[in-house]
């Protein structure tokens, strides 16, 4: 065979692979365009990318997807179980019999059909889909479509005549609690911001951190609860109402306002107002531009002040992702560092539960008040600006991967006589009021890791009585 010829069959070979890898193999096998014969409309439901449901004498519903299991009613998140459940009733629309372009819609009331389903696809094309009469003696219903008309079985008429609100999600936001970022709540002329800090280390939870109106660490236990606070209301009712009620129902202005991001994405705006006088327990709020009822026991984390978004703890650390400590107080000064799993200070092995029993303590050492450092004469210390003088005690603690952790205690005036410390804190803003008691309990547990282990008492060999002779 000549080199022309086998390269022209080589050509062919390879158009007709090229047909087979990009073209054929995505069409339907003769089963599956079987199966779509029988349907009215015939798709695949991800590909839908608007929905427009229109009835008689009720509102125009008008979806739009805004991810693979999210929908938007009007801009505000919808239902994702309802919108799920129409589109999988509108793929089970099987023909009863055959179908037929030529009919009378006045027949069979699809000239003013009880709904009217308007899909559209990604790409641009669109399939409307309208719904008659029952069919008398059958349980079909008329149906038609791009000008094919048939009698369909499980016409989700009813599902398709609910009222609006139906639609709606009874949810205040839809991201997950877990992938919100950024938290700003505004009460008046009050205005806090938090904002999540990705931890370097991957098994340990990232921080939260206030970055309005001071700049100092939160409380990630706080935090939490909130959005979850906000997450799990639901909405009982979207009541009717005009501008004028807004300064009525305490949402013009709002009594607190909830900025949740995600990112650099705005998730949802939210507003709350008064309580409802004719119902217990329900709360006037707006998500979006849309008024809505909600539970009232969300309103409780949102009028906490200043000081409940603070992380009261002095050092929140935890001994299993601590790598080095030291403490110095005084007559007791103690360090150690976590080698391969053990401790060891000084080259020497110490013990760990000692060192877990510390850091434990040292964990939960909570502030039992802020004092800012313009305060600190009130507390028998030198004013912002001037020179500090040694910390009776000093810590340092430094986590797994990060900076370290200062914490420096002075002794403070305390008219109450029980004693009490001020703590100056790495990245807290203010100092921090500690009870003498929490700190006595540290020096003590530091003591005992630095103590020289007690030698075993020696054994005695018991004395063998006298042979007879």
């Amino acid at each position: 065979m000549s080199t022309k010829k086998l390269l022209i069959l080589t050509a062919v070979f390879l158009a007709l692979l090229g047909f087979v890898v990009f073209y054929e193999r995505f069409q339907p096998t003769s089963e599956e365009a079987a199966k779509a014969r029988k349907k009215l409309v015939d798709f695949k439901e991800e590909t839908i990318s608007a929905i427009t449901i229109e009835r008689p004498d009720l509102p125009r519903v008008d979806l739009t997807r805004a991810g693979k299991d999210r929908w938007l009613l009007a801009g505000e998140p919808a239902d994702a179980g309802v919108v799920s459940g129409v589109v999988a009733d509108l793929g089970r629309l099987d023909l009863v019999g055959e179908t037929r372009t030529s009919f009378d819609p006045m027949e069979f009331g699809l000239d003013s059909p009880r709904a009217k389903v308007t899909l559209a696809f990604t790409g641009g094309p669109k399939a409307a889909i309208l719904f008659g009469k029952q069919i008398p003696g059958t349980d079909t219903t008329a149906a038609s479509s791009e000008g094919r008309f048939g009698a369909v079985r499980f016409a989700p008429v009813a599902s398709l005549s609910k009222p609006l609100d139906d639609f709606r999600s009874k949810v205040l936001f839809d991201t997950p609690a877990s992938e919100i970022t950024r938290v700003t709540v505004a009460r008046g002329p009050s205005r806090i911001v938090v904002a999540k800090s990705p931890s370097p280390d991957a098994g340990k939870l990232p921080e939260w951190r206030i970055e309005e109106p001071v700049r100092d660490l939160a409380s990630r236990t706080f935090v939490d609860q909130m959005l979850a606070d906000l997450s799990g209301a639901r909405i009982s009712e979207f009541p009717p109402t005009t501008a004028a009620d807004l300064a009525r129902i305490g949402l013009q202005p709002p009594i607190v306002t909830v900025e949740l991001q995600k990112g650099s994405e705005a998730v949802v705006s939210l507003a709350f107002g008064a309580a409802r006088a004719d119902a217990t327990g329900k709360l006037y709020a707006r998500r979006g531009k849309s008024v809505v009822v909600v539970d009232d026991r969300i309103q409780e984390n949102l009028s906490k002040e200043l000081t409940a978004y603070r992380e009261k703890r002095v050092c929140p650390v935890d001994a299993w992702s601590t790598a080095r400590f030291s403490v110095d107080a005084g007559s007791v000064k103690v360090g150690a560092e976590k080698v391969e799993g053990a401790w060891l200070s000084a080259g020497k092995a110490v013990p760990a539960s000692a060192v877990e029993d510390l850091l434990e303590r040292i964990g939960r050492t909570e502030s039992a008040a802020f004092v800012a450092r313009k305060d600190f004469p009130a507390v028998g210390l030198p004013a912002a600006g001037r020179k500090l003088p040694p910390p009776a005690v000093l810590l340092e603690v430094t986590p797994k991967g990060e900076s370290p952790r200062t914490v420096r205690l002075w002794e403070a005036s305390d008219q109450g006589g029980r004693g009490r410390y001020v703590a100056d804190v790495t990245g807290r803003a203010d100092g921090m009021i500690v009870e003498k008691a929490a700190v006595d309990e540290i020096r003590s547990l530091a003591a005992k890791v630095g103590a020289e282990p007690k030698a075993a008492p020696p054994t005695k060999t018991p004395a063998k009585p006298p042979t007879k002779p």
